[in-house]
């Protein structure tokens, strides 16, 4: 397609982070002078709302918590936030998304007229319910039509998945058919960013990037981004399989928190150049394992799963993470292959691992608020195989009136001040612990809402986060990978998880202040 206009839906760009591969990829489309690339003025407007949008929530949460602070200390609170500045972070996010799409304005004839095509409920408008809605669907397709009749030389390529509203691009329902008529050769539509990919570009071979692929998607930051790729797109109402650890078929619905990842196969690798330039798509097939959740989501439990996806990568120094492109619904794993069930092995032994160092972390507590929270967060970690089936079960409220004086409000910080660096809570366990330390601050419904919400969601059609992951095990393999004390570590689990009567050995031991032994297993 030579010479096209690529205008994007939102669906087809939301989130889009500015300095992904994707980005990249479409800065390079508009460097080539073949292709314009384009959103519509409603569709920049939808971006920058949907990077802005949380912003008031969080705020008013802020302003919430210090108000509640200012309740309980003696003292004036010299802590200020500055006045709510909407426009200011919507016009940041104008800016950015501006700098890499052509915008396509919406005139004010346009506006009006979707207002009213919106009022009569027709196409690309609807009805829902006892109310029309759908007039920013409206003024896009009119914004596309306006730019076609102002540009009689231009042809446009609209991506959008949204066949229910816009059509399958072959056909038009009333009254669309009669708003293209006359347009129809010089207006076409495919769905996905995919699609561009393949569209848009010259294909080389992709041999001398296969080697480079796997490399790269082995790599720990690539698989740490996948993680979180999968915590964001991999939520379903209606579920997916899995195994369990006793390698039973099990139905899970999301991820607790992120998952290990491994990668199994690389294959497909295509090379897509556009002026010089080389982007790579390959298959790539991914093993995951961690907590998973079902219909009860304070009952997680240990699943696995392989992933298949499409993923967009360069081969460039530098270059940003690879991007998923096309994923697919995960899949139990085929118990007969081998590659994957001795895998999958190593990462279960690796994350029974990561727990037997965090507990003798705990272990090692020493001062008084460290022994006194490490206590209590015994119960929160996963040292069985499985998690208690409530959250407020993992423990104990702590007791503060009973540890300190009523009046001494300074002890009392100082325990909460000393919480967070006691212990590296890695992976799996880090979300425990978290959710352990906000039961015991007592902190508002509104507040845990607001922080639950502090990870901005993904871009769904799957770019992997830029964000700084913490890794499910980078700071705990940072310490070192030790060698197996195979003689301790024989008497534990066969799931190499610890049993309940050593986490109480061990509890035991933090009490009295002596070293904790290991539990003899009578049964061996």
């Amino acid at each position: 397609m030579e010479d096209t206009m690529i205008v994007f839906d939102t669906n087809a760009v939301n989130m889009l982070p500015p300095e992904g591969a994707r980005a990249d990829f479409i800065r390079k489309l508009r460097q080539s002078g073949h292709h314009r690339v384009a959103v519509p003025w409603m569709v920049l407007e939808e971006l920058a709302a949907h990077q802005a949008k949380l912003y008031p929530v969080k705020y008013e949460a802020v302003l919430n918590t210090l108000t509640r602070l200012r309740a309980i200390v003696p003292w004036e609170l010299k802590s200020t936030l500055e006045p709510l500045d909407l426009e200011r972070l919507m016009n940041h996010w104008r800016d950015v998304y501006g700098e890499i799409f052509e915008v396509i304005e919406t005139s004010p004839e346009v506006a009006r007229r979707a207002l009213a095509r919106e009022a009569l409920a027709l196409k690309p408008a609807k009805r829902a319910k006892d109310h029309s809605e759908g007039a920013r669907d409206v003024a896009i397709w009119f914004s596309i039509l306006e730019f076609l009749k102002a540009n009689p030389d231009e042809t446009v390529c609209f991506v959008t998945n949204n066949t229910d509203d816009f059509g399958d691009g072959i056909t038009y329902p009333y009254p669309m058919n009669e708003d293209v008529e006359g347009l129809e050769n010089r207006l076409t539509r495919i769905t996905d960013f995919n699609e561009v990919v393949s569209a848009f570009t010259r294909t080389v071979s992709g041999a001398a990037a296969e080697v480079a692929a796997d490399e790269l998607l082995r790599s720990r930051a690539v698989r740490a981004r996948v993680a979180q790729t999968a915590v964001e797109l991999l939520t379903s109402p209606s579920g997916f399989t899995g195994l369990d650890t006793d390698d039973t078929v099990v139905q899970w619905r999301g991820w607790w928190t992120a998952p290990e990842v491994e990668l199994l196969t690389v294959t497909d690798v295509t090379g897509h150049e556009i002026e010089g330039d080389v982007w790579y798509t390959a298959n790539a097939r991914w093993l995951l394992y961690g907590l998973s959740f079902d219909e009860d989501a304070a009952d997680p439990r240990y699943t696995a799963c392989t992933w298949e996806t499409k993923v967009l990568f360069s081969a460039r120094d530098g270059a940003e993470a690879p991007t998923v492109l096309a994923p697919q619904d995960p899949q139990a794993p085929d118990v007969s292959d081998s590659a994957c069930v001795a895998l999958l092995k190593r990462i279960k032994e690796r994350t029974a691992d990561i727990s037997r160092r965090t507990m003798k972390d705990v272990l090692g507590a020493t001062s008084m608020a460290e022994v006194v929270v490490s206590k209590e967060f015994l119960a929160a970690l996963d040292v069985a195989g499985t998690l208690p089936r409530t959250y407020s079960a993992f423990l104990p409220k702590i007791d503060y009136s009973a540890l300190f004086p009523s009046h001494n409000i300074a002890a009392i910080n100082s325990v909460v001040q000393q919480m967070g660096p006691l212990v590296d809570f890695s992976g799996l366990n880090r979300s425990v612990a978290e959710m352990a330390l906000q039961q015991h601050l007592d902190l508002g419904e509104s507040l845990r809402r607001s922080l639950d919400g502090l990870v901005p969601k993904l871009d769904i059609a799957g770019l992997m986060p830029r964000t700084d992951f913490s890794a499910l095990i980078a700071s705990t393999l940072a310490k070192g990978t030790a060698a197996q004390d195979s003689d301790d570590e024989g008497a534990e689990a066969a799931d190499n998880q610890l049993s309940f009567e050593d986490a109480a050995v061990a509890e035991e031991a933090v009490d009295d202040g002596t070293d904790p032994e290991p539990h003899e297993d009578t049964d061996s």
